[in-house]
């Protein structure tokens, strides 16, 4: 009997990693398929710009990071089947189920040029061409303008096959000619010719929100995407569906969810919003016909590629115009006052990291590709060390940034002793080993924040000292500060507030929460600004007099700067890989901004790394 027991015992042990073997078999698989352009059939699950997450990441996201909350499906809810020649809604958050939407539905959510145009005439095309094709024949007079990113498009075929996987995404914009640049649809999508997952947004004007739709099949739910199980599981029909607007990003039920797991903020994203676009093609970074699959470097849309460049012109003027209608709503006058709503999510954009980008030197790492060949590191970006682009460019604080240069040879050997390197963990996988194309390619604050908080001086609704007292909270970590981020619990109470004569209530009512648990908490040592609560370094540049916050403010970031200067050239390079490094990781497990990291290529691999 009890050879019985140990046998059953280590049969069910068997069975369990036989199984969990066969998941995490099957994602890589999945993941496989997904990136490789040369194969003729495979599910393109995670191809596109506005939902990039790997199979992998979305459905079984345990086994890359311990931050991540969503745990492996274990039950499916019974679906109908989809009803083709119809649009469908899928809201992730809110259904369960791919869902014809009703005439009223439509009516009243789908205004967009791509829903008006083609979609609310029973026109669905089912690939890049065809949606191409239906735009240019829709009579809107539209633009289209073909960019280029992939985390592997400048590896060289000497690491890599040009039919191995590069992860290379077509972004597609459609602008109104002769326009400001703020393109009205924006189609994602693998080239190819093969992409079978496609994802849009689509401007409504009238309402100032994008619309996102996905293409998708009405058997995906055997990917375990928890998102729709078919009464005819074999069935391969594709159909187009809503994926929600702008405005679902911040509600409880679809924050981080779906598309907004990527679009935080409900609007288009570019994760390199600078020169030199270490991923794009790009003034700086062009993309060799040599190196993209044979199929792709014959296709059009890859022959008439135009710079990065010219994408973040349409990415920022779109989410621009989106931030100025969403505080037009939020800002309603009566009278000689302004009554303000939703507060909390307008701090939101100053305390925390709502989004962020990625920024690098203009230096490429390997310093043969250089001109001169060899040419030192130079040019990190400066708000790696602090938000400089709201504490000099916005708030106008002076404070000198120490020019800090690596030797190439000493940040050669660095990267060498260090075992920096790119890896493609797709099959058939290849390693190159250094470091991004552009050398300290890192986690900066988004632009999207940056403009935030302008518009929110702009409008009186925060004054210049209260956004330093903010932002000079763990002034040193610009990106992933939990300390910083901690103070949102007293923005979350500040729903409402409001401005008469121009003066807004909501610095002080802030400062009011802030102060009410600050004198509960010990003393700390003000010349150890560093070892004070969140709570308390705010109030000691909040409760600094008005006509000496800046000199005090001012005199801190030099310090902090003076500190840097001083080291050795050695000490400079060990101290800012390291930090460098830091960031990184916490970019891919910040459990609000992880899954901008969707590929592996993205960032260098490093024995530095915990």
């Amino acid at each position: 009997m009890e050879q019985i027991r140990r046998f059953s015992v280590k049969s069910l042990i068997v069975l369990v990693l036989f199984s969990f073997f066969l998941i995490v078999s099957s994602a890589f698989v999945a993941d496989s398929l997904q990136a490789s352009t040369r194969m003729e059939t495979h599910e393109d699950l995670s191809a596109g710009y506005f939902q990039l997450r790997t199979y992998l990441k979305e459905t079984h996201p345990q086994l890359l990071s311990h931050n991540r909350t969503e745990s492996l499906p274990t039950a499916f809810q019974n679906c109908n089947a989809v009803q083709t020649g119809t649009i469908h809604r899928f809201i992730k958050g809110r259904d369960t189920c791919l869902t014809p939407m009703t005439q009223q539905e439509i009516e009243q959510n789908l205004n967009d040029p791509f829903a008006i145009n083609i979609l609310r005439k029973e026109t669905f095309p089912d690939s890049v061409d065809g949606i191409i094709q239906c735009i240019s024949n829709s009579g809107l007079g539209f633009q289209q303008v073909n960019y280029m990113v992939g985390e592997g498009s400048k590896i060289p075929t000497t690491i890599a096959s040009r039919e191995d996987p590069r992860n290379l995404r077509y972004v597609i914009a459609w602008r109104i000619r002769n326009a400001t640049p703020s393109a009205q649809i924006f189609l994602s999508a693998a080239p190819g010719g093969n992409s079978n997952f496609l994802q849009i947004a689509s401007w409504d004007s009238t309402a100032s929100k994008y619309n996102f739709y996905e293409f998708r099949k009405s058997d995906s739910s055997r990917y375990e995407f928890q998102e729709q199980q078919s009464s005819d599981i074999g069935a391969t029909n594709k159909v187009w569906s809503w994926a929600g607007d702008s405005s679902m990003a911040r509600l409880p039920q679809t924050i981080g969810k779906g598309c907004f797991a990527c679009h935080h903020n409900g609007v288009v994203i570019m994760k390199e919003l600078r020169t030199p676009w270490n991923n794009w093609q790009s003034q700086l970074a062009s993309i060799s016909p040599q190196v993209v699959p044979e199929a792709v470097a014959k296709e059009l849309m890859f022959q008439n590629l135009i710079g990065a460049q010219e994408l973040e012109r349409d990415i920022t003027g779109g989410f621009s115009k989106y931030y100025e209608d969403w505080l037009d709503k939020r800002y309603q006058q009566q009278g000689s006052t302004v009554h303000l709503s939703d507060v909390n999510q307008m701090l939101a954009h100053v305390i925390s990291n709502t989004t962020v980008n990625l920024a690098s030197t203009q230096i490429q790492s390997n310093g043969a590709q250089t001109s001169p060949s060899g040419s030192p590191i130079r040019g990190i970006p400066n708000d790696f060390f602090l938000w400089n682009s709201t504490l000099r460019d916005v708030l106008r604080l002076q404070y000198q940034i120490p020019d800090i240069t690596f030797n190439r040879e000493n940040y050669d050997n660095y990267l060498t002793a260090s075992n920096f390197k790119l890896v493609q963990d797709i099959k058939p996988g290849f390693e190159q080993n250094g470091s991004t194309h552009f050398a300290f390619f890192v986690p900066v604050p988004s632009a999207e924040d940056t403009l935030m908080v302008r518009e929110l001086l702009r409008e009186n609704i925060l004054s210049d000292k209260f956004v330093a007292a903010l932002v000079m909270v763990d002034f040193k970590n610009p990106v992933f500060s939990e300390k910083r981020t901690s103070l949102q619990q007293y923005a979350d109470q500040i729903t409402t507030g409001t401005i008469t004569n121009g003066v807004s209530d909501v610095p002080d009512n802030f400062a009011a929460l802030v102060k009410s648990v600050a004198d509960k908490q010990p003393a700390c040592d003000t010349n150890n600004f560093d070892s004070c609560t969140a709570e308390q370094e705010f109030l000691q540049t909040w409760n600094l007099p008005d006509d000496q916050w800046k000199t005090t403010v001012q005199q801190q970031i030099q310090n902090y700067f003076n500190t840097i200067g001083q080291l050795s050239p050695t000490q400079q390079l060990d101290q800012l890989m390291n930090l460098s490094v830091k960031r990184r990781d916490e970019f891919a497990s910040w459990k609000s901004i992880s899954n901008l990291n969707e590929f592996s290529l993205l960032l260098p691999q490093t024995s530095l790394s915990p």
